[in-house]
């Protein structure tokens, strides 16, 4: 019986179904590594209680190009409820100054108008200005609320921007660090992450493909 050669397998390799299952194989293989690493962070970050829930009220935070209903005697909120606020131009802030570890963060809000983009960033230790590289956008929950995921990062301070437009009466419930979630939802992808992962392999098969190509002159 003849021996197949090393050539021969790796053309059986690169046969375009085999290397694009193999590519997505690898990429599954990667995401569950991936979530296992951020898992086990996580625990150690409770452990030693530098992960942890925490709610800010509206009292704790600060505001910039934000108005308060209530202290302005002209204005009148669109209901008796407290915490309402009116954003005077198209880059309003929430800020919070403080040490944490931070995985995930909610934004709890009442919105009357649309908001456009709802954006989170995040200062680091050691810096004192907000950077675009440190960006991350809303996803909006069922329940109205936004959420931004961190994906396990030490922040001395956030700055919320929770309309891009101006002219939005927002009724501000609270922020909320961490927040309670099942521990399975790790290994659930987000909208970025599925992309990524539907597309992904497939470039990569495409590549790997070219790639050989060139190094064989075809």
């Amino acid at each position: 019986m003849k021996r197949t050669s090393v050539p021969d397998r790796w053309t059986l390799v690169f046969q375009p179904r085999r290397l694009l299952g193999l590519c997505y194989a690898v990429g599954v293989m990667l995401w569950l590594a991936w979530s296992l690493v951020g898992s086990a962070l996580m625990l150690n970050h409770k452990m030693d209680g530098s992960l942890r829930h925490q709610v800010l009220t509206p009292e704790e935070l600060t505001y910039e190009s934000f108005r308060n209903y209530d202290d302005d005697p002209w204005s009148t909120a669109p209901d008796n409820r407290d915490n309402w606020y009116l954003s005077t131009d198209n880059d309003p802030h929430i800020l919070w100054t403080g040490e944490a570890y931070v995985e995930t963060v909610r934004l709890q809000v009442e919105q009357l108008l649309p908001p456009g983009s709802v954006t989170l960033y995040y200062l680091k230790p050691g810096q004192t200005d907000y950077r675009e590289t440190q960006k991350v956008f809303a996803r909006q929950a069922a329940d109205g609320s936004y959420v931004f995921d961190l994906g396990g990062i030490a922040v001395t301070g956030l700055r919320i921007d929770p309309d891009s437009v101006g002219g939005v009466p927002t009724r501000l419930t609270g922020v909320e660090l961490n927040p309670p979630t099942a521990w399975y939802w790790r290994f659930v992808p987000d909208g970025g992450q599925w992309i990524l992962l539907l597309f992904g392999p497939a470039v990569a098969a495409g590549l790997l493909s070219v790639l050989r190509q060139l190094l064989r002159g075809e």
